[in-house]
Parts: C-alpha cells; sequence; structure tokens
C-alpha cells in the first residue's frame, strides 16, 4: 500500500512538470500593483499573478512548441506584448509606462529571430510614415501630382517590404518562425504576387513556400494552420 502511495505522488508530481515547462520570470519598472495575464491567442489565459511593491513576477505554463503568447498587464489589451516562447526559461525587462516598446525578452532563438525581422519590417514602416507625412503637406498645399507621385512610392516601398518578408521566410526556412510569418502575412503576399503579374500567383508563392519545409516544420502548430489555408 505504501509502495502504491509513492507511485501515486511521483505520478502527481511528473504530471505537474509536464504541465509546465515554460516559464517567464522579469521586472516591469516603475509598476506597484497590477494584475499580469499570460495568454494563448489572445484570449485563453494560461497563467496569471498579481505584482506587487517588486515589480517583480513569474509566470508559468506547459506548451507543445515554440508558439507566440501574448503578456498583457492588467485587463486592456493596449497595454500587452506578443512574443516567441519556447520550453525552458525565457526573461523580460521592461517598463509601466512603456511596457510594449520596452519590452526585451532573453532566453529564446525564434524570439531573437522575431526580434531581427521586426527591427527590418519598423524601418519600412518609418520610411513608409516619412511618405505619408509629406503627401498630406502636398494635399494641404491641392498639388495632385506630387500626391499621386508619392503614392507610388508609397505603393513600391510596401512592394519591397513583403518581398522582404517572403524572403526572410524562405531563408528561414528550418524555423518555426517561417509558417509563423507566411500566416500572419498570406493576405499581403498573395498581393503583391499580383501586383508583380509574373508567373506565380500569391497561393503560388505561398504553396512553394510550404512545399520547402521539412516534416518538423510541416507538423508544428503553424505548419499544420499554412496548410489548411492552401489546400
Amino acid at each position: 500500500m505504501k509502495k502504491h502511495s509513492i507511485l501515486i505522488v511521483l505520478l502527481i508530481l511528473s504530471c505537474s512538470i509536464e504541465q509546465k515547462n515554460f516559464e517567464l520570470s522579469g521586472k516591469i519598472d516603475g509598476l506597484t500593483s497590477e494584475k499580469i495575464y499570460l495568454l494563448e491567442s489572445n484570449s485563453i489565459i494560461l497563467d496569471s499573478t498579481k505584482i506587487d511593491n517588486s515589480s517583480l513576477f513569474t509566470l508559468k505554463c506547459y506548451i507543445e512548441e515554440p508558439q507566440i503568447l501574448t503578456l498583457r498587464l492588467g485587463n486592456s489589451d493596449t497595454d500587452e506584448v506578443e512574443f516567441f516562447a519556447e520550453t525552458g526559461t525565457m526573461k523580460l525587462s521592461t517598463t509601466s509606462k512603456r511596457f510594449q516598446f520596452d519590452a526585451q525578452f532573453s532566453g529564446s532563438k525564434q524570439q531573437l529571430k522575431l526580434k531581427e525581422f521586426n527591427s527590418f519590417i519598423i524601418k519600412f514602416e518609418e520610411e513608409d510614415l516619412e511618405l505619408l507625412e509629406l503627401q498630406i503637406q502636398e494635399s494641404i498645399k491641392g498639388n495632385q501630382k506630387e500626391i499621386d507621385s508619392i503614392s507610388i512610392l508609397r505603393e513600391k516601398l510596401e512592394k519591397r517590404k513583403i518581398l522582404f518578408v517572403i524572403n526572410y521566410i524562405t531563408n528561414n526556412s528550418k524555423e518555426i518562425i517561417s509558417p509563423y510569418l507566411a500566416l500572419k502575412y498570406n493576405k499581403e503576399i498573395k498581393e503583391v504576387a499580383a501586383i508583380q503579374g509574373g508567373v506565380f500567383t500569391g497561393f503560388d508563392y505561398l504553396t512553394k513556400i510550404y512545399n520547402s519545409y521539412k516534416k518538423e516544420i510541416l507538423e508544428s502548430k503553424y505548419g499544420i494552420e499554412l496548410k489548411k489555408i492552401i489546400e
């Protein structure tokens, strides 16, 4: 009976360990009292904790593979940040005033890839904002010729951005971030291919990307979801 009880305890402990194979800990400077949530798909709460005056927190959950999770501060979806979680331990440092923009994660290869990718996307977006500002100024002046000229430049910039996305996805075909980005930008990929008017349609681009994946990526969460939209 004693041996049987020990086995039950060990089984419970084993299950408990399996259910929490991911841990995120960190500090949110300037935060004195607030609840923080770890979410999947922006709606499923995986864990939560109340942060006290120390501004420190620890959240745990179980994930089957690297995937995007969301960290939300309080009940508002305005104070939240997405990151690429991987099994093991990750760290976060940020501030309460600039929760999203100051967020620095460590401990995940896929998160580093995502950070690298986003740094390039930000440059495209900043350039577009500069062109938009010029376009507004010309609109105030009523200069239609310049407005049209800037519109063409913005269209070309958007095309360059999506071609960069396609290139990044292709060059990282061995990483789970690849199908994730293919899913996130699937509509834009289709549109830029249609604009080019080449041999491939947007659908073919996605199919070509999908067919380049090895079994591990094909059977991942995002690989399976990508297959659904190209079938």
